[in-house]
């Protein structure tokens, strides 16, 4: 993925979009040659951000996929996208094929590549170029309800990939419930595009197994609330809630709770020395690190004042509780 991130940002800058299977690189093509080649039209769309229509010019994604791979795309599992934030969605292959997607590279009408997006408990204006890959759902109600699910801007690398290959330690351990299975399915379409378990998923959003899992430091209660919308816990929170207008809703958060339990069971990877254990670290530097790199995103209330103290106070709490 290394090759990949590095012409990602050569794609960047030179308004290139690099694709790649199973992580090694393809071609890089620019603009002006998929204008040349593949042709652009306009697609009118019900944007999931700005919650309005928005007609774009842009390029049919499957024409784009046949121009750079062939034909033989379409018997491949997956797309992962890459953005220039870390953003790393995927996309079953089967969708591009049964719906339809568009590549877009600028808005018609409009002075600016950009759209009005919740952030952080405001609307902003968000940059969407080099590309921004979006799906007819003016007239596609299955596309609508899926809301924002698979429309990733700030596109800069496209990658045919098997989800097994390229996410191994994502997968649920052996003899997981059914439940956890199912949430490791609604996990992939809906929070790895931002988080990672055990090192794989997107960069946005903090890594949810390694050094700790939520579900061992939150109550199955408040993790609901969460993800249901994060904003009536953190009015500031980046977080999105889940799609309101997904079905059953309700079981789909239970879903994602039992993988993310489940992986917390299994524990992180083994260190990198050969014969490292597999365990998990000490409740000490687990509620530390947690400090460090989640709570901005999954705040511990009244926890969070015992955590900004640091590591030496927790570890003597921790001491004198034991003794």
């Amino acid at each position: 993925m290394a090759i990949l991130a590095a012409s990602s940002s050569a794609a960047e800058s030179s308004g290139g979009l690099v694709f790649s299977r199973r992580s090694q690189p393809v071609a890089e093509r620019s603009l002006a040659v998929l204008q040349q080649r593949v042709g652009a039209g306009k697609v009118r769309v019900f944007d999931p951000y700005e919650g309005d229509e928005i007609v774009f010019d842009a390029f049919r994604f499957d024409q784009v996929l046949d121009f750079v791979y062939g034909r033989d795309w379409r018997s491949e599992e997956e797309l992962l996208f890459t953005c220039s934030d870390g953003y790393q969605p995927t996309v079953p292959v089967a969708r591009v094929l049964e719906h339809e997607a568009w590549l877009a590279f600028d808005r018609s009408g409009m002075d600016g590549f950009t759209l009005l997006k919740l952030e952080s408990g405001s609307r902003q204006r968000i940059q969407l170029g080099p590309y921004y890959l979006v799906w007819e759902n003016v007239e596609d109600e299955q596309v609508r309800q899926q809301g924002d699910y698979g429309w990733p801007y700030q596109l800069v690398g496209v990658d045919l990939i098997r989800a097994r290959d390229r996410f191994p330690a994502m997968q649920p351990p052996v003899g997981a419930s059914e439940d956890a299975v199912r949430g490791f399915a609604q996990f992939r379409m809906h929070c790895s595009r931002c988080h990672a378990i055990n090192g794989d998923g997107g960069g946005i959003g903090p890594e949810l197994n390694h050094p700790v899992n939520p579900t061992e430091v939150r109550e199955h209660d408040w993790l609901v609330r969460w993800i249901d919308d994060p904003s009536q816990i953190l009015p500031t929170a980046r977080m999105p809630r889940l799609n309101p207008a997904l079905p059953d809703r309700a079981r789909v958060i239970d879903q994602l709770l039992a993988y993310l339990g489940a992986m917390a069971a299994t524990g992180p990877p083994a260190e990198s020395q050969p014969g490292a254990p597999n365990s998990r670290p000490s409740r000490p530097s687990t509620m530390a690190s947690f400090s460090i790199h989640c709570c901005c995103c999954l705040p511990l209330g009244s926890e969070l004042e015992l955590l900004s103290r640091g590591v030496a106070s927790i570890a003597g709490s921790s001491a004198t509780a034991s003794g």
